[in-house]
């Protein structure tokens, strides 16, 4: 798998209250049991309830997999997906 940088930037202050409404009802499990398949798996969220913007890091087999793994739920963004070939970690 690759790994992608995904900019959802959400359609209407609407589609962002769902999207927050939604995530706020999962666990971690729940994330890793919707967000993760044999294509695409969901690694990290970085977002803020009062920004119009989330980011995703991604690892997949391509861009159409992140969306297939998001389902309806990328119908509340608009989905700048650009793969990242080159990752340093140097996490704490």
């Amino acid at each position: 798998m690759n790994d992608y940088i995904v900019t959802h930037t959400f359609k209407s202050e609407e589609h962002r209250a769902k999207h927050f409404e939604a995530t706020a009802q999962l666990t971690l499990d729940d994330m890793r049991a919707y967000m993760k398949n044999d294509k695409a798996s969901f690694q990290i969220n970085w977002g803020n309830p009062e920004e119009m913007v989330t980011f995703c890091w991604w690892k997949a087999n391509s861009p159409d997999d992140i969306l297939t793994t998001l389902g309806e739920m990328a119908d509340l963004y608009d989905n700048d997906i650009k793969e990242m070939p080159m990752v340093a970690n140097i996490a704490d």
